[in-house]
């Protein structure tokens, strides 16, 4: 009786072990765009400016790369994404251009942000890293519900 309960609590443990290390496999994580190779999961141009690059990544973990905000909306308006999937854009203010949450980050719109796809959407990370442009260009701040209001 004592052999079947250690087999029992054998077997327990390893089915939680192999339950979070799946978790964890399938974990949404970013994957880094190579620029000048890979290309936007929308309109195919290869992307190559790292101002405007987008990301997608669904609850499974499937990564889908834009060249631009406006490729991304278009993307999303055309297949089912799902509402729990990660969208992530490069921050236009600091010049490594880190990716930040697209639905918490800043946008100003203005023809001198020469986008790929003409959308001319920058992103920031913060009100305070887009005031100095905002001010110079005289735009209104937009959030990524304005964005989502477009008709891309």
């Amino acid at each position: 009786m004592n052999g079947k309960r250690n087999d029992m609590k054998h077997n327990t443990l390893i089915f939680l072990l192999g339950f979070f290390m799946l978790q964890f496999a399938c974990s949404p994580d970013f994957e880094p765009v190579d620029y000048g190779h890979d290309a936007c999961a929308h309109c195919r141009m290869t992307i190559m400016d790292k101002r405007y690059a987008a990301e997608l990544i669904t609850p499974k973990g499937k990564a889908y790369k834009f060249d631009d905000a406006i490729c991304m909306l278009q993307y999303m308006s055309a297949n089912q994404v799902s509402p729990d999937s990660r969208l992530l854009i490069a921050d236009h203010s600091d010049a490594t251009h880190p990716f930040i949450d697209a639905r918490k980050a800043i946008y100003l719109h203005n023809p001198s942000f020469k986008t790929p796809m003409n959308g001319n959407y920058a992103a920031f990370a913060s009100e305070k890293a887009a005031v100095p442009l905002k001010d110079n260009l005289e735009q209104k701040l937009l959030h990524w519900e304005d964005l989502t209001r477009i008709n891309p």
